[in-house]
């Protein structure tokens, strides 16, 4: 059984493997998020895991802002991410919580689902098809020649081999609440020693 902090670096590595994985897509196409844009983070029913939050939780703690986060949260009766903070217009945003967001947050955008015959079909959003049409359609020739993706149910259940028992889904505030929670319980009986490198 893992410990919590190897929970949370085995977390990390998935993400390290994804955020490798969607460079190179996002290199060999051309395509990339709009500059300042949070659109797809402003929708009302985002779903995720506590795991994937686990290393958000983590560093909270180590911050001494875990309780106030956990608060905040049981009070908030938004349904928009928690982290997320929109731009005085009605475009754009950014998350508070960048290099903490969740495998949900990284995976949108330039990975794919598999399609009915198995076959990869990316995954993005309206802006990027709509203000990106050449490099759009360059990342679906490149799938079809046979390019690498980033298939989002494998980083899933990558991710779930971890810890199946936090794997699964809820809106995506009540899981960082029970990221939190998850945190504060393992270290009420236990003494948190210096975070490493990759943890913090």
């Amino acid at each position: 059984m893992k410990t919590l902090t190897g929970k949370v670096r085995a977390v990390q590595r998935v993400y390290l493997k994804l955020d490798r994985e969607i460079s190179k897509v996002q290199l060999e196409s051309g395509m990339h998020c709009l500059s300042g844009c949070g659109e797809c983070c402003k929708k009302p029913d985002i779903e995720a895991t506590a795991l994937e939050f686990l290393p958000l939780a983590l560093k909270l703690y180590d911050d001494g802002r875990a309780e106030t986060f956990l608060e905040e949260l049981q009070n908030n009766k938004s349904s928009t991410c928690h982290v997320f903070r929109p731009y005085v217009t009605n475009f754009g945003g950014l998350c508070n919580e960048y290099p903490y967001r969740g495998l949900i947050c990284r995976l949108f955008g330039f990975t794919a689902r598999r399609d009915k015959e198995g076959k990869p079909e990316i995954v993005t959003c309206k802006l990027i098809k709509t203000h990106q049409e050449k490099e759009y359609q360059q990342a679906i020739d490149n799938i079809k020649n046979g390019k690498r993706i980033p298939i989002m149910s494998e980083f899933y259940t990558r991710l779930s081999s971890i810890d199946p028992s936090l794997s699964q889904f809820y809106p995506i505030n009540k899981a960082m609440e029970v990221a939190i929670e998850t945190v504060l319980h393992y270290y009420a009986y236990r003494k948190r020693r210096k975070p490493n490198k990759m943890e913090g």
